[in-house]
């Protein structure tokens, strides 16, 4: 079995394809496996429900798309890009996040699983299925035209009882798994980075909770709907992107671990590094304290948290994975596609990064940044569906190519999106507009909102595969967990008898 207290030596082999991490194996009871289950199909259904409006929202910024589609170009775009933020990365992160917390309380507990009583199942199945109704609560507004769309950062909303009720209801289903692994690790001294790392990321998402809590009661008086929607969210937004981070590197440990039998720091590291995003994140709480409601500085504050935090730790584990990717490079080609996937991850991530340096509050470049970056995160998600997710259900795929050309589709298209609408925010393409709100006045802009159409276009199909490709084994029968841990000689684990 992989030791993940000091794994930074290599395995005795690299190229085993979707291989299931030792220390996962043989701890999913019924119960564990029936959520594991529920929070892997969710956010699959809310991806795909995204990506058919991300290619909404691509084809209405195409020159000339008002004419021929038949909707108010925009007023869809306005209330397809809260849905699709929603979809695509509200619900799609905390969805993964899910799936990981009842992994490693799983992993905690042991194969028995003697301290989850009856509490203990009760707030398991009640988070998993509220966080299904929560998707429902959602859509209605979306499909309906319902609402008056709010477009704030982070989270934007639709201005509706039945949307914020689907809000707090997906948030409340979340915080259930995660303050159940808190109780259980709370009398347990050695705790593996990994466990860690997702516990971490799990007091960062109540941090966030209660950063919008604390705003709401805080908050200034005489503010618009709108405004005030974003004074609420943005200083939890800006936490909740800790959390995010977290789980990002979280998930690079593990794909390293289980494609490459090695990771790109060690134990030791990595848990240092989650522990200074968390008392990052652990200072957004008392900004509200330290400045007064509405203070422009608070709100530039929470913003520096980023500068002044996230780098380090963030580029320790990035710089341990491009390092291992260099060394390893044979195996980019030779081991399974998801190791494709962090590289695609790792270069989109980078990319995102870099332009993140001149993006702009009013123009396409904003978009243009943290479109690159999420997708990146996406990608290294992905990959856990097939290195992790799936194989522990017992459920395989050997279509290799198909998952690369995946992987690349998805990552490449991104680029061409993320790249078209920086150069068009130079040339001050306004962000959330559509049609001729978008002031369409050179053929620069015009071609490059055009290539962007493309762009989207490639990265949908990519999505597409993905979801489709993990739909159908989901809905696949005779689900069995995997039971055999990783053999000394590098033998692929075997589905329970």
């Amino acid at each position: 079995m992989i030791d993940d207290l000091d794994i930074t030596e290599r395995s005795s082999d690299g190229h085993l394809d979707v291989a299931v991490d030792g220390r996962f194996a043989g701890v999913l009871t019924p119960h564990f496996r029936h959520e594991l289950f529920g929070w892997t199909a969710l956010p699959l259904v809310a991806l795909g429900i995204a990506g058919l409006l991300a290619l909404l929202i691509a084809l209405l910024r195409v020159p000339g798309a008002e004419v021929v589609l038949p909707w108010s170009s925009q007023s869809f775009f306005e209330k397809g890009l809260v849905g699709h933020v929603t979809f695509a990365f509200v619900i799609w992160y905390m969805g993964v996040h899910g799936a990981l917390t009842v992994l490693v309380t799983a992993q905690t507990l042991g194969p028995n699983n003697d301290e989850l009583t009856g509490a203990g199942i009760l707030i398991g199945r009640t988070g998993l299925y509220g966080a299904g109704l929560s998707l429902l609560l959602l859509l209605i507004p979306v499909l309906g035209d319902l609402g008056v769309p709010s477009p704030n950062n982070y989270i934007p909303v639709l201005v509706h009882p039945l949307y914020y009720a689907g809000l707090t209801l997906l948030a409340v289903s979340l915080a259930l798994p995660i303050l159940r692994l808190l109780m259980i690790l709370r009398a347990r001294r050695d705790v593996e980075p990994v466990t860690l790392g997702i516990a971490g990321a799990g007091v960062i998402y109540l941090i966030a909770l209660a950063c919008v809590l604390i705003a709401w009661l805080v908050r200034p008086a005489g503010l618009d709907v709108e405004a005030l929607n974003d004074y609420v969210i943005w200083g939890g937004g800006h936490v909740l992107q800790f959390a995010n981070t977290v789980l990002m590197l979280c998930a690079f440990y593990l794909l390293t671990r289980v494609t490459l039998g090695e990771t790109p720091v060690s134990g030791r590291v990595f848990s240092w590094m989650t522990l200074i995003l968390v008392a990052g994140a652990a200072a957004g709480p008392l900004l509200y304290v330290s400045y007064q409601p509405g203070d422009p500085a608070q709100r530039m504050m929470f913003t520096d948290l980023y500068w002044y935090v996230l780098p380090l730790p963030s580029s320790v584990v990035l710089l341990g994975l491009l390092a291992l990717l260099v060394r390893r490079w044979r195996d980019i080609a030779s081991g399974p596609p998801e190791v494709t996937a962090m590289v695609v991850s790792l270069l989109l991530f980078g990319f995102g990064g870099v332009i993140g340096f001149f993006e702009s509050s009013v123009d396409t470049r904003t978009p243009a940044h943290y479109h690159a970056a999420l997708i990146a995160v996406t990608l290294t998600f992905m990959a856990l569906y097939f290195a992790l997710f799936l194989p522990l259900l017992g459920l395989r795929t050997e279509r290799r190519k198909l998952r690369t050309w995946m992987y690349c589709l998805l990552g490449a298209g991104q680029f061409l999106h993320s790249l078209s609408l920086f150069v068009a925010g130079t040339m001050g393409v306004a962000r959330k507009t559509a049609g001729a709100g978008q002031g369409l006045d050179s053929w620069q802009k015009i071609t490059s909102l055009s290539v962007m159409g493309v762009g989207g276009l490639i990265a949908v199909i990519g999505g597409v595969i993905f979801v489709v490709l993990a739909g159908r084994l989901l809905l696949a029968q005779g689900r069995e967990g995997v039971t055999a841990a990783l053999s000394e000689a590098g033998e692929s684990p075997r589905p329970a008898e």
